[in-house]
């Protein structure tokens, strides 16, 4: 049987002031946009996020005029995530789930483009991803998300395949439903941490950004990761993190 793989996919980047996602920093940040695919050895996939919206080849004012004033996009046909998914020989349409971190538009903007997967999602986040005044101001925007894809809303630690190898671990405070997935590869366990940690410095200082559902939810969240990670052998890989990032195999061996 071969092993389980985990793989990932730039699916763009955006840039951004570095105070408006991290609360005091200075300078500004670009931002890589992964979706995460994992291979399970059934022969079943999986991705974690779906990276951005095809629209945002014409950048980010084309589908999200207010998000437009805070981020820059960097983005072309290329990265969408069913070209990605064509560069490692997966066809988008047969890929089975979309686990998703959260419904923020860099996390579920491709998913129109993966028609025949089941959504796995928090429930809490679901019901907040429909919230009117969230989808006024651009938190949320169902048109990324609420396509007609079957729905699995799950409420906390949920075992994708059954068999103890992908688990969905809630990290709520970015968002209500935030969660985070943990891969245990042979090489060891992986934790894939969306939005619940940007990049490694947010970590170990225990960084914020300005904004959030709940900031004390998020830092019992964090804490849980560092946790795993100083503790129990798991690895982190970052929602954003630029330097982390390229240090990572983009081939369809990916990690194994």
């Amino acid at each position: 049987m071969t092993d389980l793989r985990l793989v990932p996919l730039e699916c763009g980047w955006l840039s951004t002031a570095a105070s408006s996602v991290v609360a005091g920093a200075n300078g500004d940040v670009d931002l890589p946009i992964p979706s995460w695919l994992v291979v399970h050895p059934s022969g079943q996939t999986l991705l974690f996020d779906t990276g951005l919206h095809h629209d945002l080849v014409d950048g980010v004012a084309a589908r999200y005029p207010l998000m437009a004033r805070q981020f820059a996009s960097r983005f072309n046909p290329a990265d969408r995530v069913s070209a990605r998914l064509e560069d490692v020989e997966i066809d988008p349409s047969s890929v089975d789930k979309i686990v998703f971190s959260h419904l923020h538009f860099d996390h579920c903007g491709g998913t129109a483009l993966v028609p025949n997967a089941q959504i796995i999602v928090q429930r809490s986040e679901w019901t907040s991803g429909h919230h009117p005044k969230l989808i006024e101001h651009e938190v949320y925007n169902p048109a990324d998300f609420d396509l007609g894809h079957d729905v699995l809303k799950v409420d906390g630690t949920h075992d994708v395949f059954g068999d103890g190898s992908v688990i969905c671990i809630p990290t709520p405070g970015h968002t209500a439903g935030h969660q985070s997935l943990r891969v245990n590869l042979a090489s060891g366990p992986v934790i894939l941490t969306g939005d619940c940690v940007y990049w490694k410095e947010v970590l170990e200082e225990m960084l914020l950004p300005p904004f959030g559902f709940n900031h004390e939810m998020q830092l019992d969240s964090m804490r849980n990761l560092k946790e795993l990670r100083d503790e129990h052998g798991c690895r982190l890989l970052y929602g954003h993190d630029a330097s982390q990032w390229a240090s990572l195999s983009q081939s369809p061996t990916g990690l194994i």
